[in-house]
């Protein structure tokens, strides 16, 4: 059995945006490390049962996870956190104090975050990178939120960068910007390129698994969505489906 931890990606992130909202999923991953079986994020309310079906794939229920790692406490990483109430739930300290009153402009953080995470096991990380499994340290990633952390992982043949927000796409790593600079742009901005220069493989907030070569994204896992859309009053259903198995089969990147 290797020492080394592994990663394992659950629901890949959807990097998809309208012009009023972000709708897109964040990347839930699995980590296993010293006999922990650690989730990285919960994901919003709307996906729960993918997230147990997912978890059912991989031969587990929601009392097999013991640690839960959120990188923020926006509402779309961490609405699923009550199916864990028995994992001990890591979390940036600066998150957690940020969040008892978050300003009036942001729509990222919900009111009842802290209520959630009242009589959980909540272990508060400092603004300090360390490691909190063997082989896996925090990175801080501040910008898109106030705190965000994400991990570095060594696998044993790689370093992996598990990003968060603070990599929203591989677009960020390709045009060097971040897309969704939510919080303080300039801190933002600093954290990606700390990111991108921190690993051999990336996982972003809202994409999926890459590495670049020479500039250019080669992407690790492929997705299948469909999305449906109803129209009244007739009640017309218009679907459009989201495949990046025909681009990658063709070479395309």
């Amino acid at each position: 059995m290797s020492s080394h931890p592994t990663i394992e990606v659950l629901i890949p992130g959807l990097p998809a945006k309208s012009d009023h909202f972000l709708f897109g999923i964040c990347s839930l991953l699995l980590i296993r490390s010293g006999g922990r079986t650690i989730l990285f994020d919960t994901g919003p309310f709307r996906i729960r049962p993918v997230l147990l079906k997912a978890l059912a794939r991989s031969g587990l229920t929601a009392v097999d996870i013991d640690a839960v790692f959120l990188t923020h406490l926006h509402w779309d990483h961490v609405e699923n956190l009550d199916l864990f109430p028995q994992a001990e739930v890591f979390t940036p300290k600066s998150e957690f104090d940020y969040a008892a009153a978050p300003r009036a402009t942001d729509w990222g953080t919900p009111p009842y975050v802290r209520t959630m995470l009242d009589g959980m096991h909540v272990t508060l990380l400092p603004e300090r990178e360390q490691e909190i499994f063997p082989g896996v340290s925090t990175l801080l990633l501040p910008g898109h939120s106030v705190g965000l952390q994400g991990l570095l992982i060594d696998t044993g043949t790689e370093r992996a960068v598990l990003a968060s927000d603070a990599l929203w796409s591989a677009r960020d790593a390709t045009r060097a910007v971040p897309d969704v600079a939510f919080f303080d742009p300039a801190k933002a901005q600093a954290s990606l390129d700390r990111a991108l220069a921190a690993g051999d493989v990336f996982y972003p907030g809202h994409d999926r698994p890459f590495r670049l070569e020479a500039g250019r994204v080669r992407y690790l896992e492929q997705y299948n969505y469909q999305l449906d859309f109803a129209f009244q009053p007739l009640g017309q259903s218009f679907g459009v489906g989201i495949s990046t198995e025909r681009t990658a089969a063709e070479g395309l990147r």
